[in-house]
């Protein structure tokens, strides 16, 4: 079941941004025709009203995708477990944990997504010879560097795991802000605001607490011990707060959910 709750969610994300994607990419193509670029690969001065055209509609775009991102990530979890979605998703067979951890996914998919496209689109507005990119040479010597190197491909996951985590930590600390706030019978969106600047003052507390005991001295020098030690501890600390706040949305949810 909850392979279909994915399927669901999955499905209206691209229903929301598969057009806010196709027009990010196809913008900055043409934006690699119409910017001025020179034989150094600097900007001229030719087609200078085209250029700052195709470059406002290409910004516009670019922030209209996060925005939207931003929007759906919040509306998805307060009207599907909130709002009037959730009398029809919380009849459903399925337990509380699973509707939030699919609305997580999504999220962190979806802001993922976001970022590959606007590092995509900003290659497809470089002045790049295409013939040396496909050039199959290249490719296999750097295919060959990283065999050679292993450890950079081990790096880059746990890099990648790394801000996962963390983004999983903001979602997750925004989900248990809204269902805190759904607690209140009136002005919801308000206490939501507050809960979530109550978890982030409770969050830098624990930091402090932990400083103090002398515990933050204690990671630095174990992710001092190696490269991949450092990462570890830092996807580790960061994990523990969003599987609490995971955790703490869903038992709100099951227990105490109010759709007055």
């Amino acid at each position: 079941m909850l392979g279909k709750l994915l399927k669901y969610d999955f499905r209206a994300m691209w229903k929301q941004f598969s057009m806010i994607w196709l027009a990010a990419l196809v913008i900055a193509l043409i934006n690699r025709f119409t910017l001025p670029f020179n034989r150094q690969g600097g900007l001229g001065t030719e087609n200078e009203l085209l250029a700052v055209i195709t470059i406002s509609v290409f910004i516009g775009v670019m922030c209209a995708m996060f925005v939207v991102a931003m929007v759906f990530v919040l509306t998805r979890f307060y009207r599907g477990l909130l709002g009037d979605e959730g009398y029809l998703m919380h009849t459903l067979p399925v337990k509380t944990w699973q509707l939030v951890f699919s609305k997580l996914v999504c999220a962190v998919v979806v802001t993922v997504v976001n970022v590959l496209v606007s590092f995509l689109a900003m290659f497809l507005m470089m002045p790049i010879n295409w013939i040396e990119v496909f050039d199959m040479e290249l490719w296999k010597r750097l295919v060959q560097g990283m065999l050679r190197q292993p450890d950079a491909l081990l790096y880059l996951a746990e890099f990648f795991l790394l801000c996962v985590v963390a983004l999983s930590l903001m979602v997750t600390m925004v989900y248990l802000s809204m269902a805190i706030g759904h607690l209140f019978h009136r002005r919801r969106v308000l206490m939501s605001v507050v809960a979530f600047f109550a978890l982030d003052i409770a969050g830098n507390l624990v930091i402090s607490l932990v400083n103090e005991l002398g515990l933050l001295g204690f990671l630095d020098e174990l992710a001092m011990w190696g490269g991949h030690t450092g990462f570890w501890v830092g996807i580790t600390l960061l994990l523990l707060p969003a599987v609490l706040m995971f955790l703490a949305s869903s038992y709100l949810l099951k227990h105490h959910l109010n759709l007055e």
